[in-house]
């Protein structure tokens, strides 16, 4: 059976006309019988009852014009889904982030997907930022979210946004009083500190933060998730350094303070694979470029 007997069948059984049918299709009349038979000798049943001036569909035709018309949407379907997905339109993109970019980068791209790119479907995976360079390595992300520590040949980077960070600390704190806090204003308090496996380059640039500024970390808490780290602070255990976008979860007993020290602001990034001109991977990619100006442009504000 061939895709174009069904589309003839389908145009004889709506007009109830081989002529008619015929002009529609494009073909000669005779080709157009021939072509009805074969598809009937190959279902093994009469699709209609002709005459000279009468044309009529069988029940058997009946019942295979349902399926007949359903096939042809699900081609129709299938080519038009084949265009969007060549055109970056559709399809599915599997990305990978570092827990901080649900504080204000993710929120941003899936609006953005929903509103240019609706047909396209996206896998989600939250990692720890040792794994975002590995995921693209292995398939596993299209593209990703995170930090980038090192450099690989195999991987290409846009810069979405430098971070600055602040410092969160209980409301009646005695800091929470001045416009900008000093590092040694905190000596003796403990510090939740993020986690060195989880999050490595925020890590390495608070520690180093307090080297620079000749205080020792001697009083600290290890914590794997900002809310902990909020949690601990609201409750007056102690302090934390945060990504400037984790305003978005701190709680009122929660102020933030910009550092009157000096401290390396966060650098995130989009990450994917060297070379990939998967269109929809590309149309994604401007979403980002969308992204970063947003960002700036909040900022500057």
């Amino acid at each position: 059976m061939e895709l174009r007997q069904v589309r003839y069948f389908v145009a004889v059984a709506e007009t109830l006309s081989f002529r008619q049918a015929s002009d529609i299709l494009h073909i000669s009349q005779p080709s157009l019988s021939v072509q009805i038979k074969q598809l009937e000798d190959e279902l093994g049943v009469f699709l209609f009852r002709r005459s000279k001036r009468h044309v009529e569909i069988t029940r058997a035709g009946e019942a295979f014009l349902s399926a007949a018309r359903e096939i042809l949407l699900k081609v129709k379907q299938a080519s038009a889904a084949a265009v969007h997905a060549e055109s970056g339109e559709a399809g599915t993109i599997r990305l990978g982030f570092i827990p901080t970019a649900s504080f204000h980068i993710l929120p941003r791209l899936l609006d953005k997907i929903r509103t240019a790119l609706p047909l396209v479907n996206v896998e989600l995976k939250e990692a720890p930022e040792a794994l975002q360079v590995p995921g693209i390595q292995s398939g596993a992300f299209d593209i990703s979210i995170g930090h980038l520590a090192d450099s690989y040949d195999q991987i290409e980077s846009m810069l979405l946004v430098r971070e600055p960070i602040v410092v969160a600390l209980p409301k009646g704190h005695k800091a929470a009083r001045k416009r900008a806090v000093a590092l040694k204003g905190f000596e003796g308090e403990l510090f939740m500190i993020p986690s060195k496996d989880l999050f490595p380059s925020l890590h390495q640039l608070i520690t180093t933060a307090f080297v620079q500024n000749h205080v020792p970390l001697n009083k600290y808490q290890m914590v794997e998730h900002f809310q902990t780290a909020v949690a601990l602070t609201m409750a007056g255990a102690g302090f934390a350094f945060l990504p400037y976008w984790a305003k978005t979860l701190v709680p009122e007993g929660v102020v933030l303070r910009p550092p009157s020290f000096s401290i390396r602001p966060l650098e995130t990034y989009a990450l994917w694979s060297r070379g990939n001109v998967d269109p929809l991977i590309q149309r994604v990619l401007s979403l980002f470029k969308e992204i970063r100006r947003d960002l700036r442009a909040s900022w500057s504000v």
